[in-house]
């Protein structure tokens, strides 16, 4: 379906899809339409996520090559967690379950494994079959 040079551009367009971005815009959202007084910044939903979810994706199809069953399901949910790590390891050092969840002291930690499973299912089902559907991953 596509040729091995469109591959980047295939898996940045998939990482950086709506239907990848979905659920981080709904659970964010949420919290910025409950707690606007925040001032949590809209740009990193709308900038910075989906870039970084594009290069993240972009990422895997390179190394997914290298390991075995390449794209399989326990890759991505594999990229999905790692990503949902990275993401709740800065909101949690940022002070954002605070301010979005208005969850305190060692409450904010509850955000990690939430955010790793999100991401993982993210990635495993969402992402995983975007990547198939346009020819990424065969």
């Amino acid at each position: 379906m596509s040729n091995p040079n469109s591959k980047p551009l295939l898996a940045f367009v998939a990482g950086s899809s709506f239907v990848a971005l979905l659920i981080p815009f709904v659970v964010l959202g949420l919290a910025m339409l409950l707690r606007p007084e925040q001032n949590f910044p809209p740009q990193f939903l709308l900038w910075v996520m989906p870039v970084v979810m594009g290069l993240w994706n972009v990422a895997l199809v390179r190394v997914a090559p290298k390991l075995p069953g390449q794209g399989n399901a326990l890759t991505h949910w594999l990229a999905g967690m790692a990503l949902g790590l990275l993401f709740t390891i800065i909101g949690v050092s940022t002070g954002a379950p605070g301010k979005l969840y208005n969850l305190q002291g060692n409450m904010a930690y509850l955000i990690m494994p939430i955010g790793i499973i999100a991401h993982g299912l993210i990635w495993g089902v969402m992402v995983r079959w975007i990547n198939r559907f346009l020819g990424v991953f065969q």
